[in-house]
């Protein structure tokens, strides 16, 4: 038996969107004669109703979600009654949820063993196999990868806007795309996130079924209000010259986090664009000061690190110096923490005015 299946109650609870969660969702709404439109009617429903609210809410402000052990398999049902609750939500904040919600799913399957990630990997329809039962197997590529994903799948679930997963970055042999188990994991988390997204968007084709539930919790007014591009926006006052976004990620590398792929191309790209076409530095100094920049994450490999930052400044691949994500897409990301209240429309834009600004400052001064 797999480990992760030792304790199959804690196995659903950490992965309610697996087959064996929806399964498992099923059977107990049917067990215990759980009607979820009539949640509102009974102290128990309530209950639960309560605890899907509570797991939405932290997912859209917080951008978390933490669990409840103690609740036991209704902690699962609370996962599903979320799912419900979400569509009653303006859509721009179905993919908030999902997004949280795979990060979690993902969180934990890292902790797995391999085994148990390629047995998740297939349930959501990944075609992922041990590199050594391939018949592409050679000592050296053992050393980098382990396991290959058909072509197709890996095309299906790759993370979109990050040139580390573009295809002309990857070992590609036979039809398989070779990688590593974390980012197989990284494929199931965005295989999550479509999963949950597409259970939100069914949901949302029986609103009026279920809108004795959002009654119940008073019209969750404080979600409802909660629009993206609508939330209160903390106003910056433009005074050094790094943007909030960058600063916050940087710091997260400094103090020895494990910021996202997302993260780590958009602090790349902007401190290359700045290094090179506004400080007016070597690229080669400016690859330089990116990679020592990572050298304190906790999976820093120089050698692949270096290569992206390579990439990214366009000396490799497709030869294409990248820009900085715009601040509408830093935001849709969560990798904004003003909610656009720099009033830029990219990173760069924020450090061109600061510096325009200095400059202004000191003729007056002089």
């Amino acid at each position: 038996m797999l480990r992760c299946f030792s304790d199959y109650v804690d196995f659903i609870i950490k992965y309610p969107f697996s087959r064996e969660g929806m399964t498992r969702f099923k059977e107990i709404t049917s067990e215990r004669g759980i009607y979820i439109n009539d949640l509102a009617e009974s102290p128990i429903g309530k209950q639960l109703l309560q605890r899907a609210y509570e797991i939405l809410v932290e997912a859209i402000t917080k951008n978390s979600i933490t669990d409840d052990p103690d609740n036991g398999e209704d902690e699962l049902l609370a996962h599903y009654i979320a799912v419900i609750l979400a569509a009653h939500l303006d859509k721009s904040l179905w993919r908030r949820f999902a997004d949280v919600e795979s990060k979690r799913f993902s969180g934990k399957l890292l902790l797995e063993d391999p085994d148990c990630i390629m047995y998740i990997a297939k349930e959501f329809g990944i075609n992922a196999v041990r590199l050594r039962d391939l018949d592409i197997y050679n000592e050296k590529l053992a050393l980098a990868f382990d396991v290959g994903v058909k072509f197709w799948d890996y095309l299906k679930y790759m993370p979109r806007n990050d040139p580390y997963w573009k295809l002309v970055n990857r070992y590609l042999l036979k039809g398989w795309v070779l990688i590593t188990f974390k980012e197989l994991t990284r494929l199931v988390e965005e295989a999550v996130e479509k999963k949950v997204l597409e259970l939100v968007s069914k949901a949302s084709e029986n609103l009026d079924d279920t809108k004795p539930l959002v009654d119940a919790l008073g019209g969750m007014r404080e979600l409802r209000e909660y629009r993206a591009g609508s939330m209160a926006r903390v106003k910056v006052q433009i005074t050094g010259l790094t943007p909030p976004c960058i600063d916050a990620i940087v710091n997260e590398i400094r103090s020895g986090g494990n910021p996202s792929h997302q993260a780590r191309f958009a602090v790349a790209a902007y401190m290359l664009r700045r290094c090179h076409d506004i400080e007016g530095k070597p690229m080669e100094d400016c690859v330089e000061d990116v990679v020592n920049l990572f050298r304190t994450v906790a999976d820093f490999d120089e050698k692949k690190t270096r290569y992206q930052v390579e990439h990214i400044a366009g000396l490799r691949g497709g030869h294409k110096f990248y820009m900085p994500p715009s601040c509408q897409e830093m935001n849709s990301l969560n990798l904004c923490p003003t909610n656009l209240g720099c009033g830029v429309k990219n990173p760069l834009q924020y450090t061109v005015k600061a510096i325009r600004r200095s400059q202004r400052a000191q003729k007056v001064q002089g």
